[in-house]
Order: C-alpha cells, then sequence, then structure tokens
C-alpha cells in the first residue's frame, strides 16, 4: 500500500480528576450497574495473565487509574483542536485536504456528524466530509477508508478525528466512572508519510450486537425508544452476560486480530516492535502484547494519567511513544480497537 499517517494530534481537557474526587464510602459500596466493572475469568490459555491482573486490581474501586481528564467544552471544540494539531504535524494545508471523516462518542448533535464543523472552522473548504461509527474501532475502519481513498487516487489527504466526551454523559457515582476519561485525537492519511500502511484488518461478529450499548432502563421491554421521552440515557448493555463475555476475551480477541493483520502483510509476529491498543483497563495492552509472544513492554498504556480513552486510546498511546522517543526508524507497529457492534481490527504500519 502507498496510503501512509503522515500526522497525528491529541487534544487533553485541562481540568484533571483524582482519585480524590469521590467520597470515601465509593469503594466500599459496590453498588449499581457493574457490568463493566466485574470481568469473569477468562477461559483458555489467556486465563494465567489475565488471573494475575485481576487480582491485582479486584480491590480496587478505581480500576487502576489515578487521573482522568475531564472536558467542560464540546466535542466539535475537542476534535478541532486535536485536528489543528494533527494537520501541523503532517506539514498539510486546509487547501490539501480532500476528506474529513469524524467520529464522536457522545455527539453534541445526532446529526448532522461533527466533521463538518470541524471542516469550517479549520478553512477546509475543498473537502468532503462525513461521520462514521464503529464505537471503539473506528480508527481501524476510518484508516481503511481513508487508505482506500488514498490507493483509488480519490483523495490527496484525508482527515480523521475522534473525540470521547464520555464523562459528560455518565454520573460521577456511577462504577465503571473511574475508569474513563476524556480526550480527542485526529490523524492524516496521505499519499506519503512517516508511516506508511502496511495491511488492515477488520471482523464483526454481529451476534454481541446488545452486548454493549446505550441503554435508559433496566429492562429492555420497558425502555422507550430513542426519538420518545424517557429517562436518561447511559453506557450499558442489553445482555449483559454477553458484555462480560467481551471483557472476558478483550486478550483473546486482541491477540488473534493482530496475528490475522500481521499474516496479511506476511510478517511474524516478533517482528512487530510496538502494539498501540485500546485501552478499557490499563493492563489489557501489555497481556494482549504478552499473549502475543511479545514483551509486556512493547505495548505502551497511558491508562493510569488518562484511563480508557474509547476510540482516542491508540493514537494517544502512538504519539506518546512518539514524543518520548520510543519509536525509531526501523519500529513496526501494530494498532489494536474494539467497539460495540462487535467489531475488532487491526493496523500494521512500517516507517517510510
Amino acid at each position: 500500500m502507498k496510503a501512509c499517517v503522515s500526522g497525528l494530534g491529541t487534544w487533553h481537557p485541562a481540568t484533571i480528576r483524582r482519585n480524590d474526587a469521590w467520597p470515601p464510602e465509593f469503594g466500599a459500596a459496590r453498588i449499581g450497574d457493574r457490568t463493566f466493572n466485574d470481568i469473569p475469568l477468562p477461559l483458555g490459555d489467556a486465563a494465567a495473565l489475565a488471573e494475575r491482573y485481576l487480582e491485582l486490581e479486584a480491590a480496587d474501586p478505581f480500576l487502576g487509574a489515578r487521573e482522568r481528564r475531564v472536558a467542560d467544552g464540546t466535542a466539535g471544540d475537542a476534535e478541532c483542536a486535536a485536528a489543528r494539531a494533527a494537520l501541523a504535524d503532517a506539514g498539510v494545508t486546509p487547501d490539501q485536504v480532500d476528506a474529513v471523516i469524524s467520529y464522536t462518542t457522545v455527539p453534541d448533535r445526532i446529526v448532522p456528524a461533527t466533521a463538518g464543523l470541524v471542516a469550517h472552522r479549520l478553512g477546509i473548504t475543498q473537502a468532503a466530509t462525513w461521520g462514521m461509527d464503529a464505537a471503539c474501532a473506528t480508527l481501524i475502519t476510518q484508516l481503511m477508508t481513508a487508505a482506500g481513498m488514498i490507493e483509488a487516487g480519490l483523495a490527496r489527504n484525508v482527515l480523521l478525528t475522534q473525540s470521547h466526551l464520555l464523562l459528560r454523559a455518565v454520573p460521577l457515582l456511577h462504577p465503571a466512572t473511574p475508569g474513563l476519561g476524556d480526550a480527542a485525537t485526529a490523524c492524516v492519511v496521505s499519499g506519503r508519510g512517516r508511516w506508511r500502511i502496511v495491511s488492515l484488518h477488520a471482523r464483526t461478529h454481529g451476534e454481541f450486537f446488545d452486548a454493549v450499548t446505550w441503554v435508559r432502563d433496566e429492562v429492555a421491554e420497558h425502555e422507550a425508544p430513542w426519538w420518545k421521552q424517557g429517562g436518561d440515557y447511559r453506557l450499558g448493555s442489553k445482555n449483559r452476560p454477553q458484555a462480560k463475555q467481551l471483557m472476558r476475551d478483550t486478550v483473546h480477541f486482541g491477540a488473534q486480530t493482530v496475528r490475522e493483520a500481521a499474516d496479511k502483510a506476511k510478517l511474524r509476529i516478533d517482528q512487530l516492535t510496538h502494539l498501540f491498543s485500546v485501552q478499557p483497563r490499563g493492563w489489557i495492552p501489555g497481556a494482549i502484547a504478552q499473549h502475543l509472544g511479545l514483551p509486556s513492554e512493547a505495548a505502551l498504556t497511558t491508562y493510569e494519567t488518562y484511563a480508557h480513552l474509547g476510540a482516542c486510546g491508540p493514537i494517544v498511546n502512538w504519539q506518546t511513544a512518539q514524543l518520548t522517543a520510543k519509536l525509531t526508524p526501523a519500529s513496526r507497529l501494530a494498532l489494536y480497537a474494539q467497539g460495540a457492534g462487535f467489531i475488532r481490527g487491526a493496523a500494521i504500519l512500517e516507517h517510510s
């Protein structure tokens, strides 16, 4: 493939919420919906890895996070800031962008997509814009679309944005809230650039469609549809056993997907030097790396500082590694993401 990632951008809110923001009784109470906290022991050859990490955090109501950023602005503001940084990193001017594709976990409006606002604010006037939603796996599907456009000669540069301003939609005392953070990220895909896209791979498991979704009532049959009046929405599940199964099998799914992407690239796993993954828990990226036979250090994670960042996680971890000089021209990168639906995807990149 000739498509490359030519620039990265991240945005973090200024407000930091530390663990002392919760009342002392928060951990002792352990009340509410713990669907996304209490992960059952994994089965199969990933069990020993996960068991060790689960034991370490079993009594921690903050799930290993120490800090998380909390946004007080809009998703549009956040994505514009990340996009501006990505364009600067790529050395691409607004008039050179032919498409903007956005993903917004908690949009300011249901429609239109944030991409149009980003383009307008950044002076991108000659581009088509639209939204894309594969939940936390959207970065991979965005890369697939952008790379396809570059390869087909339909675009010179495609700007991709992602935002995860989830904390404004989840109550402070919800058991899963300490493990969530706000952020926005962006990347530019071009015909030439720093990181060449070697392979892209994604698969959907539609049988898990109900596992992770927005809910407004504990009893599904009593729940009003989104276009009618009803209670507040929150992140939840319409099939809790499946939600727990997905959390339980995240290490297995991650390793499987990266292997499949490496096979497409005709690469051995030991030829990969770094893994930048979603981080629903801080130990998951390292456990995926270990399950692949890579050192856990190959998977940088920023969970302790930023918590779970949804679709923004891989780019935050990638750019953190880049800014801390952990990447060299010999580096070969794997990105992994999974999202509600259930879709899992990976990308392999190498220095161009």
